[in-house]
């Protein structure tokens, strides 16, 4: 794969929404090693394009990296071309086969592999992760906890994990989906269709067509965008 280019008047589409998010939350530091969570959808993809730009046109400097965990045997050729076409450090690591049997549905795949992406991570002396959650993703989530379980709590932009380090980031939880699919499909970034053998339907699939259809119905809501500026405004201490 070719450098990938950078037009540095395409960043209207995102760059304020993003550099809002981090400096809002202070997401990332002068000169922090920051790594993108690859995962290899689009809005991982974006992401790392997004932050690769910011870091080359914006004034905040900071070091850039790309971590893939790999559940299962597969080849990453393309991400690891992926992060060389934009110039961009790319670290792995597959669990070990043990933990992989432990793996029974997304929420323990998840976790085991937060886990082992800190591990990777703070090998290369970083001690962040920068997710590509979005701003659909937040409403998603608010919607799934207020009717499954009773409660109000959404992703944050900025995570500590406990007795650890390392904290999780999401610089574009201002994006909705539908724009960062936008931007993914205009720069024609790649979509690795990485296998997930545990991956099924499950509750957040049925959030996302609520969501869908509320977009339909009202184009003009901006549903998710007003989610978080909802959030913003109330005293959730599991937002804040």
């Amino acid at each position: 794969m070719k450098d990938i280019g950078f037009d540095k008047n395409f960043g209207k589409w995102f760059v304020n929404d993003v550099l809002r998010a981090i400096r809002k939350y202070e997401l990332i530091s002068e000169n922090e090693e920051i790594a993108v969570a690859l995962s290899g959808g689009k809005d991982s993809s974006t992401l790392l394009y997004i932050l690769a730009y910011i870091k080359r046109f914006s004034d905040l400097s900071f070091s850039l990296s790309a971590a893939h965990i790999k559940i299962s045997d597969y080849d990453t050729s393309k991400l690891q071309d992926f992060c060389k076409a934009l110039r961009v450090n790319y670290y792995e690591e597959k669990l070990n086969s043990d933990i992989e049997n432990t793996i029974e549905n997304c929420y323990i795949c998840s976790r085991l592999k937060r886990g082992a992406l800190s591990s990777l991570l703070a090998k290369h002396g970083i001690f962040k992760a920068a997710y590509g959650h979005h701003a659909t993703d937040v409403a998603e989530t608010f919607l799934m906890n207020i009717i499954e379980n009773k409660k109000l709590a959404a992703l944050t932009p900025k995570v500590e994990i406990a007795e650890s380090p390392m904290s999780i980031i999401r610089p574009m939880i201002y994006l909705e989906e539908e724009k960062i699919s936008k931007i993914h499909s205009h720069l024609k970034l790649p979509d690795f269709d990485i296998p997930c053998p545990y991956k099924t339907k499950t509750n957040r699939d049925k959030y996302k067509r609520i969501i869908q259809n509320i977009n339909r119905a009202q184009p003009n809501l901006n549903f998710s965008k007003k989610t978080i500026e909802t959030l913003e405004r109330s005293d959730l201490k599991d937002w804040t």
